[in-house]
């Protein structure tokens, strides 16, 4: 593909891409790097990218996917978080215990609907229908649930 085909196909969807970022991260500045992580992925895939039919939901899913790693980054698995204070030394050890506990803390405070919901959603990485079918819950409800659960975590760390 060319500079001027993929200027001409990719990058008018920024701002649709941006949007989709910024809903999952509720956070700018990280929806303004997802999106630039996105646009290099897309740049080095610029040989392959002829073969897509349509740009506009490749771009969506793999914005999504993007977005979902580096909340996962954000709060690592249990597992992740043991290696991570084995290898630390003693003092960054210590903080991020302290920090860890901190999220601990702060997830038990969180009603138990809004607790399971935040936890399907962005530690087991589950889309939105996937946990319809598991909870019987409408996609509506679950969004708000998590954003005010995200929100709710924000205020207390």
């Amino acid at each position: 593909m060319t500079r001027q085909a993929f200027q001409d196909i990719w990058i008018p969807l920024q701002g649709r891409f941006y949007r989709i970022a910024f809903f999952i991260l509720e956070n700018e500045a990280d929806a303004r790097d997802a999106v630039q992580d996105l646009y290099l992925k897309l740049w080095n895939l610029r040989d392959h990218l002829e073969l897509i039919r349509n740009p506009q939901s490749y771009g969506s899913l793999m914005i999504r996917n993007l977005c979902i790693d580096r909340i996962r980054k954000r709060l690592p698995s249990d597992t992740l978080k043991e290696e991570m204070a084995v290898k630390g030394p003693p003092d960054e050890d210590l903080a991020l215990r302290e920090q860890l506990e901190n999220v601990r803390k702060a997830m038990d405070a969180l009603p138990e609907s809004q607790r399971k919901l935040l936890s399907m959603r962005v530690i087991e990485g589950l889309d939105y229908p996937e946990i319809e079918k598991r909870t019987g819950l409408s996609g509506l409800n679950i969004r708000v649930q998590v954003s005010l659960a995200r929100k709710r975590l924000k205020q207390l760390l």
